[in-house]
């Protein structure tokens, strides 16, 4: 009995010891010794690719390939066609080439997911203790959330906007400074202050609705809140409502009492027009929401704008639902890069996915101020002196959906144009005084229910006279198959 469990331990022991030489198997295959593999790439072309990440990439593995395919191809194909689906056209786009990698966005990556085209990461992630911890909090979970709670892609960029301010402003009129995680209700108030500040072109304004027309700031207010213009099918517009009402009341009391500037309807010369960026860069507004983008302006664009003066700028996290504080609504992904789940070089694919979202890259970025920022949070701690907190704060709320409503809502294309031109009118009665917020508000019901309708109407016989017209196309080439057969059989009889 001894012997026999001396026998089974010295068994356990070689097992252990060849389980540690030879380590875990792993969940693809690794690249052959000499490094070779190859990769199909989709990006936007060619060069952009190889400046971006295929130069970089091919001094750690030089050994691998790209074929990179054009998507810009796509575009050009698709110039002057009318009510083009642009997200099922990079779908078509992507079946039809087959990439190893492709480069995708939430609602797409979603779709291939659901039809199960994509590698989950998640096994390789774990096997190679690939850090995650290192992104912005709530960027992985909006991934997950979208696959179902697996990881099927990783993103290196992320956009956001923030509150800009012009410091000086604050100073010269001592008024306290913009704060994080400020409500839309309390940017207007800090913005009241400066009202009566100056008149005429030398008005100082609070905020600052920039390139912004009336209906693009209550859009963005509504952005930041959790109001839906829809009912969950879509199918009813619904804005007759104590919160919408309230957005309107707070946007066009700050409008009237000039703390809040946004560009005049075209047809009311009354109203000066200041036009493009002007307000904030020659010192006359001292808030704006922008991107992150508009860092590269706010540096430099004393430099070569003679009129603009140099600004002793801060920056603020945007506005918050004062539900939930913590979340910004204003964040999303730039571009998912995913493995297709047949790939047959998915380690050569996993490689690239894991440098372009590696540490190397997010370091680069963090470098050069070209728009986007860097997911991962350690490399891009300031710009310009100034700290990037504001960036890095709130977490991207993960609940798909905006106002417009949620993925299972289709809204015709034509309605938005014809609702902002509706909503535009209303919002400038109340300004005006012709109309209270409650009259305002039941015309924008009215009118928005009487367009969704007329829009819906329309696509759904666009849609039946395209079917038709597909109907027809096929037949005539059915009958033209047809009557070849049947001539080439009139031909082979008359030749026998």
């Amino acid at each position: 009995m001894l012997k026999k469990w001396k026998i089974a331990l010295l068994l356990a022991l070689v097992v252990a010891m060849l389980s540690g030489c030879f380590g875990e198997k792993p969940v693809i295959d690794e690249l052959g010794k000499d490094g070779k593999g190859k990769i199909k790439v989709v990006y936007y072309d060619e060069d952009s690719f190889y400046r971006e990440y295929g130069n970089y990439f091919n001094v750690k593995y030089p050994d691998i390939e790209f074929e990179v395919v054009n998507m810009n191809e796509m575009y050009k194909d698709l110039e002057g066609k009318e009510n083009v689906d642009y997200e099922a056209e990079q779908l078509k786009f992507m079946e039809k080439h087959k990439p190893d990698v492709m480069m995708v966005n939430l609602e797409n990556m979603e779709k291939l997911v659901q039809e199960g085209k994509l590698y989950n990461l998640d096994a390789v992630i774990a096997q190679e203790k690939f850090d995650l911890e290192g992104y912005m909090p709530g960027l992985i979970d909006m991934i997950r959330e979208r696959g179902g709670g697996s990881l099927y892609g990783l993103s290196p960029n992320f956009y956001t906007r923030v509150i800009y301010y012009n410091a000086e402003l604050f100073r010269e009129h001592n008024i306290e400074l913009p704060r994080n995680k400020m409500t839309w209700q309390e940017i207007f108030d800090l913005s009241s202050r400066f009202a009566g500040i100056g008149s005429g072109e030398d008005q100082i304004y609070g905020y600052y609705e920039r390139y912004g027309s009336l209906e693009n700031l209550f859009y963005n207010m509504a952005q930041a809140s959790s109001l839906r213009l829809f009912d969950p099918k879509g199918e009813k517009l619904v804005f007759n409502t104590d919160g919408w009402k309230q957005l309107m009341k707070q946007e066009t009391e700050s409008i009237r009492n000039k703390a809040v500037y946004t560009m005049p309807p075209s047809n009311n010369e009354d109203r000066v027009f200041w036009g493009d960026d002007d307000l904030f860069f020659k010192g006359k507004a001292a808030m704006i929401l922008e991107n992150s983008w508009f860092l590269s302006q706010i540096k430099d664009r004393h430099l070569w704008d003679k009129e603009s003066k140099k600004i002793d700028w801060g920056m603020v996290t945007a506005p918050v639902d004062p539900a939930s504080p913590d979340e910004t609504a204003y964040a999303g992904l730039s571009d998912i890069y995913v493995i297709a789940a047949d790939s047959p070089n998915k380690r050569a694919a996993w490689e690239f996915v894991k440098f372009v979202n590696g540490p190397e890259m997010a370091k680069a970025a963090s470098r050069s101020m070209r728009g986007d920022l860097p997911t991962r949070t350690q490399f891009m701690k300031e710009v310009d002196g100034k700290s990037t907190e504001a960036f890095y704060m709130l977490r991207p709320k993960a609940e798909s959906g905006s106002m417009w409503g949620g993925p299972n809502v289709t809204i015709p294309s034509e309605f938005y144009s014809s609702f902002g031109s509706i909503l535009s009118k209303e919002l400038q009665a109340v300004i005006d005084n012709k109309k209270t917020v409650d009259e305002a508000a039941a015309a924008v019901q009215a009118e928005g229910e009487v367009e969704l309708h007329k829009t819906r109407e329309a696509e759904k016989a666009r849609k039946e006279a395209e079917q038709k017209a597909k109907g027809e196309s096929s037949k005539a080439t059915e009958d033209n198959k047809t009557e070849g057969s049947g001539s080439a059989e009139a031909g082979t009889a008359e030749g026998d």
